[in-house]
């Protein structure tokens, strides 16, 4: 487990493909989200070797119902007791993970994928379904950054700084993008996301981590400010 920022750790026992986080706080260790279905025993194996009771981790944010974010679930779930949290427009997807669909060309080859059970999608049963601008005891505000999928969120720590955006952009390669087009149906929603954040929250946060690629540290506002800037200028 690498620390971002204190109390804020990354699980890098699952690899880089993408990410999982844990949070620190007097209340538990929340997760936010769980890697693919090959991650679970990972992440658990990675919380007994930090010396972490498993009861303490009360609660599971998903950022999203994707198979490599929400693919841990059931298995953390079993083992830790532990609620899970995820908006309300994201609680079908969670049940339901076979309909989310990304461009019809790249059906036939996940449909194969899927028959592997380290990446075979499965269901989930929410607890608690979240809302727009709601505080969490944890210390986050949920921000509802629909367009990678329905009920996408992100989560802000006002008071630590830091923004996990889960997929509503990620960044590759040093360069913020906003999230793959093959698996974000709503395109136009997805970048108004990201304006969101920029523009109304902008001014809360310096450190940003993400579902996909490494932390910035310093000055994250403004590069996501940047990135906002740089798509309404190409949309104009």
């Amino acid at each position: 487990m690498q620390q971002i920022v204190p109390g804020l750790w990354l699980f890098d026992e699952i690899g880089d493909t993408v990410h999982a986080y844990l949070w620190e706080w007097a209340g538990g260790l929340p997760l936010i989200d769980t890697g693919h279905p090959k991650d679970g025993p990972i992440i658990l194996a990675a919380l007994r070797k930090r010396g972490y009771a498993l009861h303490n981790v009360r609660r599971i944010i998903l950022t999203h119902a994707d198979v490599d974010h929400s693919g841990g679930l059931a298995q953390l779930k079993q083992a830790t007791g532990a609620k899970v949290a995820c908006h309300a427009a994201e609680k079908e997807f969670v049940e339901r993970p076979w309909r989310r669909q990304p461009v019809w060309f790249l059906r036939p080859l996940l449909a194969v994928a899927a028959l592997a059970p380290a990446f075979q999608p499965r269901s989930g049963s929410p607890d608690e379904l979240l809302l727009d601008g709601q505080e969490l005891p944890e210390g986050f505000t949920v921000i509802h950054t629909p367009g990678h999928t329905p009920g996408h969120i992100s989560l802000l720590h006002k008071e630590q700084r830091f923004l996990i955006t889960g997929d509503a952009m990620s960044n590759r390669k040093g360069k913020l993008r906003d999230p793959i087009f093959l698996f974000t149906p709503d395109k136009v929603n997805a970048r108004r996301s990201i304006w969101k954040l920029a523009k109304k929250y902008g001014d809360d946060f310096e450190t940003v981590v993400f579902g996909h690629g490494p932390p910035i540290l310093q000055n994250g506002a403004k590069r996501i400010k940047g990135l906002a800037s740089q798509m309404m200028s190409t949309d104009v």
